[in-house]
């Protein structure tokens, strides 16, 4: 499929046409909303961008204007959360002077406090819900187009390999890729429980293991 008049890339990722940045910011995100509520709703098959266009109170051939189909609506909210993601692990990573283990250790309480701050109609606990509903899609789809790629371009500059027992690029791009396989479900689980303290302590175990083979 060739590239859609008037839309750009970040990244290598198709991004919704200019007329979508276009409209006024209030009407933006009263789509993206309805959006998150119809794929949290139902798992993403099922999902009907006549509901969510009904629900936005928009035509259907402006919607059009906007986004090519509903997998391209589904991977731009995806890329959103991810961007979120990364920024959130990056700020807690310079605040901790490149220190893996105590950034992912407050990760979990920042990402669980801006959730329930929002409650549950908040944007990630709404993401967090879309996840769960498509347990079974592939993390391409799930988690937007190359977000591995871009959580390792942003994090690995920021990391201080000193105290990191992992030698070279390679190794320690796959201790990265582990540290999140452990880390996304038990994100995710903590959001949606009603009391995510014994989430956070599987956790927590999680991270003590990781460390032991993991840190000099």
């Amino acid at each position: 499929m060739g590239e859609a008049p008037g839309r750009t890339r970040k990244g290598g990722l198709f991004l919704p046409s200019d007329t979508f940045f276009r409209l006024p910011a209030p009407k933006r995100e009263r789509l993206l909303r309805c959006a998150r509520q119809e794929f949290s709703r139902v798992s993403y098959p099922d999902a009907s961008i006549n509901r969510i266009i009904h629900s936005a109170g928009i035509p259907r051939g402006s919607f059009y204007m906007y986004f090519e189909d509903k997998s391209d609506l589904f991977l731009y909210l995806m890329d959103r959360f991810v961007d979120a993601f990364i920024e959130t692990v990056c700020q807690l990573l310079e605040e901790e002077e490149g220190d893996l283990f105590r950034a992912f250790q407050r990760l979990f309480d920042r990402l669980q406090d801006r959730c329930r701050a929002g409650g549950r109609e908040s944007q990630a606990a709404a993401v967090i819900a879309i996840l769960r509903r498509n347990a079974g899609m592939p993390h391409t789809m799930a988690m937007g187009q190359s977000y591995g790629r871009r959580f390792l371009s942003q994090v690995l500059p920021r990391l201080d390999r000193s105290i990191l027992a992992l030698e070279g690029d390679e190794a320690l791009e796959n201790g990265l890729r582990i540290l999140l396989s452990a880390t996304i479900p038990l994100l995710c689980e903590g959001i949606l429980a009603e009391d995510p303290g014994p989430i956070r302590a599987r956790y927590q175990s999680y991270l003590t293991i990781l460390k032991g083979g993991m840190l000099r």
